[in-house]
């Protein structure tokens, strides 16, 4: 059994303790733990916007960068952990072999 914080910190290497196939989180699990961190981080600068959007220095406009990013910081790997799905990893085609063409001999261009 993995643990879900075990899950979030190390996602691309995971390893199923029964079988030992490889595990990845599904795409929608990740999509959706990013836009949960993607909202609170507009939230949270909406609201220390309207704080310090009287302050004439530097960090009226820092510190609600400053707080939206440590909210989108905290806030997706704890949705991550909430809302991990696993799955099999899927298997990557081999890359397609690249074939190219000799230099025509007419020097005609």
């Amino acid at each position: 059994m993995l643990s879900a914080f075990s899950i979030a910190a190390r996602s691309n290497d995971l390893v199923c303790p029964g079988c030992g196939r490889p595990l990845e989180i599904s795409d929608f699990s990740r999509n959706l733990a990013s836009f949960i961190g993607l909202a609170a981080a507009v939230v949270v600068w909406c609201f220390t916007a309207r704080r310090y959007a009287h302050d004439a220095s530097a960090l009226g406009w820092v510190l609600p960068v400053l707080y939206s990013y440590l909210a989108l910081s905290i806030v997706s790997p704890l949705a991550l952990i909430a809302l991990a799905d696993l799955q099999q990893k899927s298997e990557a085609p081999a890359p397609a072999p690249v074939h190219h063409q000799a230099p025509s001999s007419n020097s005609s261009h």
